[in-house]
This record gives C-alpha cells, structure tokens and sequence, in this order.
C-alpha cells in the first residue's frame, strides 16, 4: 500500500493490486460467518433483492487500458518505443527482432487508430472476505475506500484508474443465508473476486504521478457496475453480489429498450 500526493487532487490516494494481487490466508474450515469480527454501520449499500442471470466478464487487456489513458487525454503514444518494448520482440530471436519490432509498430498503430476510448474498462481484483457481522448483516472491505485505484502497465507505460466513489462499495449488506453461501464457496482461502465495470470519464497527459520510482499516468472512471464472484473461472464463477448505478444501461439492454420504445 502507497500514499501518494497528486498535483491535481488534494486528497491521498493509495494502491491495491488487480487480479494478479498474492492469495490471502486460508480460512479454517470450523470458521463460521458468526465467529468474524463485528463491523461497525455506517453507509450501507443495500443487498439485491435478485442476483441476476449475468456472466463474469472477460478482464480488459493492459494494452486497452494504456489506449484508452492516452486518446482520452487526445495524446499520441510514441509508436516505436511501444513496438520495441513488446513482449513479441522481446520473446523473438534475436535474427527476427527487426521484422517483429515492424510488425508491431504496425499492429500497435492500427490497433490504437482503431481503439474505442470509451468502451468500458473490465478490472477484477481479489480481496479478502474476513469481515461480517452477523448482528447487523454486514460485510465489509477495507480495501475500497476514496484512495483506492488500481494500476495497469504495457510497453513500460504505466497507468492508474482511479475509480470513483468506490467507497460506496467498502459496506454491503448481506443477509444471513447469502453470507453463508459466499463463505462456503470460499471455505478454503477467505478470497473473493470483485468485478468492476468500470466508464472511463478523463486521463491527464500533462504529468505523470510517481510512486517509489515508478511515474503513472492518471485515469478517472466511474463505476457502472460492481459484482462479487466465488472466483474468476467465467465456467464456475458464482455471483455472490450485484450492483448497478442508476444511469447506466449495458449495450445488449440498451437495444432491448429501443426497442420498446419504438412500437
């Protein structure tokens, strides 16, 4: 965890690690959802009355997030250092290097011309599950609050999403049978998966943000959706829980009201 001071922001923000974040400790199997330390109320997201018939997402690609920081700040990546910092260059033999370094300015050009800058951004990050009461129905994740973000790398450029308002998902509640259903899916590593759909809304190129000798480009987003799953296996993932802001509506149901309105 790191403490930073942005330029532009006046509060602190710190760092968590995306999916690929170490496991966490294991749960013994006699650990019951009662015996977890009591959490204090405060904010409560309310519990879904339905969980619905939704998949777990696939994680967007480093590369994506890296377009999407720099043409939502209408910049312009430096194309050949990108195409020599590839992992395809670097994994070439060293006869083939030249033409692999002009394959991928190629493929790195086209692809970012190509690249949707709003398209949403799919993060998936492993917390722990080892806080609930029991008295008041709440779970709690110390790992969300207001200076949170999560942070990407490609071609040696390195970016943090700065997901808005994530605070609002650090208390949730959770009636008795659901926490006894998320703890028993994860009875042997107290680790769950949250997914966040995330709405990229603004990046600055201006300059980056250091962090132990490592400079970050910043991106703000606002979250669409947060889903909690038993794990992010897209054949076995359950969804433990589900939230969706007000004001978005997904593509595939955003045609479906079209639709309707039109008859």
């Amino acid at each position: 965890i790191y403490k930073i001071i942005p330029i532009f922001l006046i509060a602190f923000m710190v760092i968590i690690m995306p999916t690929w974040a170490q496991d966490g400790e294991l749960i013994p199997e006699s650990t019951k959802t009662e015996t977890l330390p009591p959490v204090v109320a405060g904010d409560v997201l309310p519990e879904p009355e339905i969980l619905p018939d939704v998949k777990i997402q696939t994680k967007t690609h480093p590369e994506r997030i890296v377009f999407t920081q720099i043409k939502l700040a209408k910049g312009q990546p430096d194309f050949d250092a990108f195409a020599k910092a590839s992992p395809y260059v670097e994994e070439a033999q060293e006869i083939d290097k030249s033409a692999m370094i002009l394959s991928e300015y190629n493929r790195i050009s086209n692809t970012f011309a190509l690249h949707d800058p709003t398209e949403n951004i799919v993060v998936h990050t492993k917390i722990k599950v080892d806080e609930y009461s029991s008295l008041q129905d709440i779970i709690a994740f110390d790992e969300f609050d207001d200076k949170t973000f999560f942070r990407f790398s490609m071609y040696g450029y390195n970016v943090g999403i700065v997901p808005d308002g994530i605070k609002k998902y650090s208390k949730l509640a959770l009636s008795k049978p659901r926490a006894e259903r998320m703890f028993e899916s994860v009875k042997e590593f107290n680790n769950i998966y949250a997914e966040f759909i995330l709405k990229p809304v603004y990046s600055d190129l201006k300059e980056p943000f250091p962090i132990n000798d490592v400079s970050y480009w910043l991106m703000f987003a606002k979250i669409a959706e947060f889903r909690l799953w038993s794990n992010d296996n897209p054949d076995v993932a359950q969804l433990l829980w589900f939230h969706r802001e007000p004001w978005y509506t997904p593509v595939d149901e955003a045609g479906i009201q079209d639709l309707y309105s039109n008859e």
